[in-house]
């Protein structure tokens, strides 16, 4: 992903060029009225999805349908705020410019492929930058394929791009999660769906509340903030199914568990002094009631992980899966005001 992070500064700044146009517009006049072939715009398949034709639903391929993506993309919103209202950010021209681009499915038309960069819209460094990235394709000096998230500059893309990366990982951590439960019981598996529900509240919670969301850009702080424990999660699944076990016992969980009461006032005192009359914090939007929100939702997740291990781990003890746990959740905690701590 090429992002111009240098460029974001000019595409936020009003137009100082004559007659106050950014010099993307009048290029973009110039292949306005660039013909539509009509045989290629077919009929949209009913309720279709551009982005998982394009890409597949896996992002690697795996049901793609470059036909059935263009058919669908002519079917959807043009411009990119369009495709924002109905949560269609990989749809409508983006698609459509990145199949006239690259020649998937359809005969390669840079001038085609122009309009439907500019009709799909973004910021004004978006747009210069994917334009500029079509005379590159059309030269022959960039022959790599043209992607709508190569050339992003500002942080509300950035968020949706990672989010379409995220669904993308999200796919392929589903076949291991499905890998991994060959052989298991029903209770096995029952257990191990609650516990990923109690994940998911409490994931959601401290990646918006444990994260500091400020600027465009916290779409893609947040994603990441939930990718790294959904991962984490997955990962340490799959160690235990391997025999590996927590350096934790059972003793050590009422230590622990002070030491997370400890940690858990004293991040929220930390957070609460910080706040200023003015509104703001060093924290940015991270405050003492988004803590204590994700604090009362990891609860139950650790319930549930206790839960999930005794029909599967049975040879730890229940404390000893706690005294892990609450290690892991006080290290997080400190980390929100500590963040050179691991």
């Amino acid at each position: 992903m090429r992002l111009v992070l240098g460029l974001l500064l000019v595409s936020l700044a009003m137009p100082a060029f004559a007659g106050d146009e950014w010099p993307y517009e009048a290029e973009c006049r110039k292949w306005a009225d660039v013909p539509i072939p009509r045989q290629d715009v077919g009929t949209a398949p009913a309720d279709c999805d551009a982005q998982a034709l394009y890409y597949g639903v896996d992002g690697k391929g795996r049901g793609r349908d470059y036909v059935a993506a263009r058919h669908c993309a002519y079917g959807s919103p043009s411009d990119g705020d369009s495709l924002l209202d109905k949560g269609l950010v990989f749809g409508g021209s983006g698609v459509l410019m990145m199949l006239y681009a690259n020649g998937q499915g359809v005969e390669r038309n840079i001038p085609l492929a122009k309009r439907f960069a500019c009709e799909y819209g973004g910021a004004p460094a978006e747009i210069e930058g994917r334009l500029h990235h079509l005379d590159e394709i059309a030269s022959g000096t960039d022959k790599e394929a043209l992607d709508i998230c190569d050339d992003i500059t500002s942080g509300l893309m950035m968020g949706f791009c990672a989010d379409r990366d995220a669904e993308f990982a999200k796919f392929a951590r589903g076949e291991r999660w499905t890998a991994l439960q060959v052989g298991w019981t029903p209770a096995q598996r029952s257990m191990l769906a609650a516990l990923r529900k109690a994940a998911n509240a409490y994931f959601d919670s401290a990646s918006g509340n444990e994260v500091d969301m400020s600027g465009t850009a916290r779409g893609m702080f947040a994603t990441e903030a939930y990718e790294a424990l959904d991962i984490a999660l997955l990962r340490d699944v799959e160690r235990f199914e391997k025999g590996v076990r927590p350096a934790e016992k059972a003793a050590d969980f009422a230590a622990a568990d002070k030491a997370l009461n400890a940690a858990y006032k004293q991040v929220r005192a930390t957070l609460r002094s910080a706040d200023s009359d003015a509104g703001f914090s060093e924290y940015g939007t991270i405050d003492a009631d988004g803590v204590r929100e994700t604090q009362r939702l990891w609860l139950p997740y650790r319930d549930a992980w206790v839960a999930f291990a005794a029909t599967r781990y049975p040879d730890v003890p229940a404390d000893a899966w706690r005294a892990w746990l609450t290690r892991t959740r006080t290290r997080a905690l400190t980390a929100i005001v500590e963040p050179g701590e691991p």
